[in-house]
């Protein structure tokens, strides 16, 4: 395999995006490609008039690898030709030697590997050099087609299992906005109360770091992060509390609904996600135990009704929705019979929805799996 072996930058030109400032910015000319535009299809372009050179232009087909911030291997799917920002670069195969799908089968696998080899204490970045020199196997063209359709048809049984999870998700909001209507605007009328009146409010804490004793596995310790996911239940906690630690933290029981209420951007003011064991809980967070409403109910409420949370922010640059506040909001509260049976419909969504999580899991190994054995020679 020796003699197969080379690196990506021998195979492929890796051109880095201009600095764009906000005054090159506009609303006609060309839409300037920035690592959000990649990662979320709903961010708007900001677009310029300013000229730059032909090889920053990016056109339908092109790779592009976001290498600052968020890695990951993209490809410009977009009609229209765009301009590559900083923090990106456009990769230019050399076909004469690398079939572009099986470069970027290899640029992911490149990426993944470098997780733990990244730079920057705040903006984790790859270096230039280092990626470029990461060793790639690369047998003749045809044998790299054939290694390419093989990973080609693992990923897409990866995305179907992936679209069936946000098809899935879709489906439980749109069954509440059909039961109930919107939280916001409640269209069909249904009364209203405090969320005080309905339950009781939790806000989390810290314990001393300047107590060691605090800190073990006797409990989980939630902060945001476990949160910021598309996950029903809240995911298991990187930390923990003592014993000691859970007598001076906060904890709520199975059925609590964790809610963030200080981040660092107001987007993630909000965020929730049910606990289904106990838990504690950091500052960062408000907890409900509902008492007049189903829990499933309430939750659903919640994510749905999200503006819900975000307007009884304090509107600051971090967004901050304080235990008061929170009591304040006002929840939709529709007859118990009626929450109940939504509740039964959501477990099964979510026992269907549990199925493909373990489904993908499968499919993420064997891929990994697949991808290792291919860039190794062995597939």
């Amino acid at each position: 395999m020796t003699r197969n072996m080379t690196s990506l930058g021998e195979v492929a030109q890796f051109i880095n995006g201009a600095a764009f400032k906000p005054e090159d910015w506009g609303d006609s000319g060309f839409p300037i490609i920035r690592i959000q535009n990649l990662t979320d299809a709903s961010k708007p372009f900001n677009r310029t008039t300013r000229t730059v050179a032909e090889k920053l232009q990016v056109h339908p087909g092109d790779l592009l690898v976001s290498w600052s911030a968020t890695l990951g291997v993209f490809t410009w799917n977009r009609p229209e030709i765009g301009l590559l920002n900083q923090h990106i670069f456009r990769v230019v195969p050399d076909e004469s030697k690398v079939d572009k799908a099986y470069l970027r089968l290899a640029l992911s696998g490149a990426l993944s590997a470098m997780q733990k080899h990244l730079h920057g204490a705040t903006m984790q970045h790859v270096n230039r050099g280092e990626f470029l020199g990461t060793p790639l196997y690369l047998p003749p063209l045809e044998e790299q087609r054939r290694i390419a359709a093989i990973l080609d048809q693992a990923e897409t049984l990866r995305t179907q299992r992936r679209t069936a999870l946000a098809l899935l998700d879709c489906l439980t909001q749109s069954l509440f906005l059909d039961m109930f209507g919107d939280p916001v605007a409640n269209p069909k009328g249904w009364p209203v109360k405090p969320v005080s009146s309905l339950g009781k409010v939790v806000t989390g804490n810290t314990p001393s770091r300047d107590v060691p004793a605090y800190y073990g596995n006797s409990v989980e310790w939630i902060k945001s992060d476990n949160l910021n996911t598309p996950h029903y239940y809240v995911t298991n906690a990187t930390e923990g509390l003592s014993e000691a630690g859970k007598a001076v933290g906060r904890l709520v029981p199975p059925n609590s609904i964790l809610v963030t209420c200080i981040a660092g951007s107001p987007d993630c003011i909000g965020n929730a996600a049910m606990a289904d064991r106990e838990v504690a809980f950091n500052q960062q967070i408000n907890a409900f135990i509902p008492v007049e409403l189903d829990a499933h109910f309430a939750y659903a409420q919640i994510v749905v009704g999200k503006k819900l949370i975000q307007g009884a922010s304090t509107n600051g640059m971090k967004g901050m929705v304080s235990k008061s506040r929170f009591e304040a909001i006002e929840f939709m509260v529709p007859p118990l019979p009626l929450q109940q049976t939504f509740a039964t419909r959501i477990a099964s969504i979510e026992a269907l929805k549990a199925t493909h999580r373990r489904a993908l899991a499968a499919l993420d190994a064997l891929f990994a799996s697949l991808q290792q054995r291919a860039f190794a020679g062995q597939l």
